[in-house]
């Protein structure tokens, strides 16, 4: 009942946050926004150490915190400051690969050429506005190409139910479109408007939400298989 009750609270507290962020954006002071922004993920960090922290979950919560110190550079003005915002962001991505790969390392090629053909198109919709960025971006979407590809190795996972492997998923497909709309807005492909950056936030702390639910189901299903042997 302790446990629950905590968990509550650290939902609420980040949910809350959220919105007030979102809602008050612009016309808080910056240390303001900056803390309403981290909350999110720094309560879904707290969460997973009040469960517990090993082995089958420990890449998540790193990958949580990354996410969480990414907010924190992307909300500082500068471009420089959104530069390390977005590098600290991809690295979380690499930790949720990881996650991935480490959890279920089979091939499922065919599974690949779907998201290779639509990181592709995003990537061919973007390449006449990045000038020297070319490369970097071109990194960036075959990471992410790589994400999507290991989290659809979910699909058909034993210590998850169906349900939790397509939430799991469709998290990390809200993850990175999360990303995307930002380079589009970033690169100018599409206007900066209020509307796509909140878009933007509730794709990004959804998505992390549900990979970090989904990761806790699992860790807990595994223990509970190995008791039982």
């Amino acid at each position: 009942m302790k446990k629950r009750l905590v968990s509550a609270l650290l939902f609420i507290i980040g949910l809350a946050s959220a919105v007030v962020f979102i809602v008050f954006r612009h016309s808080l002071p910056l240390r303001i926004t900056v803390v309403l922004k981290m909350l999110p993920t720094f309560m879904m960090a707290l969460w997973l150490i009040t469960q517990k922290i090993e082995k089958a979950n420990v890449m998540v919560f790193v990958g949580i915190l990354l996410a969480m110190i990414g907010d924190l550079f992307m909300e500082i003005p500068g471009e420089t400051f959104l530069m390390i915002g977005i590098v600290v962001n991809t690295l979380a991505i690499i930790s949720f690969t990881l996650y991935f790969y480490f959890s279920d390392r089979s091939g499922d090629w065919v599974r690949l050429i779907p998201v290779a053909i639509v990181m592709g198109v995003f990537y061919i919709i973007l390449y006449d506005y990045l000038a020297e960025l070319r490369i970097p971006v071109l990194v960036y979407c075959i990471i992410h190409t790589l994400f999507l590809w290991r989290s659809s190795a979910r699909f058909g996972e034993e210590h998850i139910s169906p349900l939790a492997q397509y939430v799991c998923f469709i998290g990390c497909v809200m993850v990175t479109i999360s990303d995307f709309l930002l380079s589009l807005t970033i690169f100018g492909v599409l206007p900066d408007k209020p509307l796509y950056s909140v878009a933007d936030m509730i794709l990004w702390w959804g998505g992390l939400f549900m990979l970090m639910i989904t990761a806790e189901i699992r860790r807990v299903n595994i223990q509970r298989k190995l008791q039982q042997t």
